[in-house]
């Protein structure tokens, strides 16, 4: 994938603001998704996945399952000139 391409779905999960509040909350600590569906009651479950969704699609947000949970964790995106 282009450095431009990455970019375009990092801007464009950046351009929400629901999307904005759940990187600050797990700014401070890795969430289920059941913990960010409690947090952001303003929504429904589907609507906070695919917000989710968006966010590790743009390379923000890792997931791992643990049993029937399922964690976010903030991801810092890597560029080539991190390296």
């Amino acid at each position: 994938m282009s450095s431009e391409a990455k970019d375009d779905k990092i801007f464009k999960a950046l351009a929400n603001g629901l999307r904005r509040r759940m990187l600050d909350v797990m700014k401070a600590a890795p969430q289920t998704t059941g913990g960010l569906c409690h947090l952001f009651a303003e929504v429904d479950r589907c609507t906070v996945m695919q917000h989710l969704k968006v966010l590790e699609n743009a390379g923000l947000v890792l997931v791992t399952r643990e049993g029937r949970e399922r964690w976010n964790h903030l991801e810092r995106p890597s560029y080539p000139e991190d390296t």
